[in-house]
C-alpha cells in the first residue's frame, strides 16, 4: 500500500474517532519511510492522546532528530517533560 493511501486511512480513522487504528495506519507509514517526518509526530500525537506519555516523548524525539527546528514537537518535548517531572514519584516519597 502507498503512503499516499495509508495518509489517507489514517485521516479517515482520526475522523471516526479511531485514535487506536490511526495510530498503527502511521507506523505502517514510518515502516515504509523512517524519515517521514509527520508521520512520526502523528505518532507522537496519537500516542499522547491516548495518555501513552513515554511513547509520545519518543516519537516526538525522533521528529525533531529528523528535523531539529520543528517547532510542535519541541513544544510537546517540553510539555511533556514537564508533566512527568510533576508526576516524578519521588516527589511524594522523601
Amino acid at each position: 500500500m502507498s503512503i499516499e493511501n495509508l495518509l489517507i486511512e489514517a485521516d479517515q480513522l482520526l475522523k471516526a474517532g479511531d485514535a487506536r487504528a490511526a495510530l498503527e495506519k502511521y507506523k505502517e507509514i514510518v515502516g515504509i519511510d523512517e524519515k517521514h517526518i509527520d508521520a512520526h509526530f502523528m505518532i507522537g500525537e496519537l500516542h499522547h492522546q491516548l495518555g501513552e506519555l513515554p511513547a509520545a516523548l519518543s516519537a516526538y524525539h525522533i521528529t525533531t532528530d529528523l528535523q531539529p527546528d520543528h517547532k510542535k514537537a519541541n513544544v510537546k518535548i517540553e510539555m511533556i517533560k514537564s508533566i512527568m517531572d510533576f508526576f516524578n514519584p519521588d516527589l511524594y516519597n522523601p
